[in-house]
């Protein structure tokens, strides 16, 4: 095994238990009626903030994903978990947004994170690749959907005009970059599943 096969192994099966102990943990919380953002935030909002040494996975050749649509989904996680659920407590804390944001992400992550490991460890597992590239139909509106609120919520609750105007300039930016980025995942799903 390589050194890059070795170091996109580790990366992935961290990432893979990281969203997957997420995952749980809001299962668990909401199946006891406990708020899930205090138990959570600073996880997710770390969990979330990893991702960023993928760009450069991306920019510098050692993974084959695009730079664009890399940037874009975690560029915007993590001005999501930076500037609108740290930043405003309460509004995120007290919606059930939150919630859903964290099922999303955390069940597509764990799962996309699980299969580029199963990948790098030289298994072929058809049923957690299906998975991969069919989730995102229905956890990526739900996710978009959230991290909109979210955002609208905080917008809401600014004091400051000019945060507002960013926040509400990023929401008009949400229509086409949902778009862009379902497309996207529908050609890849496409392109993936074609053989199986």
């Amino acid at each position: 095994m390589t050194a890059k096969t070795t170091y996109l192994l580790l990366y992935n099966t961290l990432s893979s238990t990281l969203w997957l102990r997420i995952l749980l943990s809001v299962i668990a919380a909401i199946l006891s009626s406990n708020n899930v953002y205090p138990h959570l935030e600073p996880q997710t909002r770390w969990t979330q903030t990893l991702a960023i040494v993928e760009i450069l996975h991306a920019a510098t050749g050692l993974t084959r994903a695009p730079v664009l649509p890399t940037f874009t989904q975690i560029f915007t996680r993590c001005v999501q978990v930076w500037a609108v659920n740290y930043q405003y407590p309460e509004p995120t804390a007290s919606s059930p947004a939150y919630a859903t944001l964290l099922l999303a992400w955390s069940a597509a992550d764990a799962v996309r994170y699980a299969y580029f490991g199963f990948l790098q460890a030289g298994f072929r597992v058809n049923f957690v690749k299906w998975l991969r590239y069919s989730f995102f139909i229905v956890l990526y509106p739900v996710g978009i959907g959230s991290e909109w609120w979210l955002m609208y919520k905080a917008a809401n609750a600014t004091v400051n005009p000019m945060g507002a105007g960013v926040f509400y300039f990023c929401l008009a930016l949400y229509v086409p970059g949902a778009f862009m980025m379902y497309t996207y995942m529908l050609k890849q799903r496409r392109k993936a599943l074609e053989h199986e």
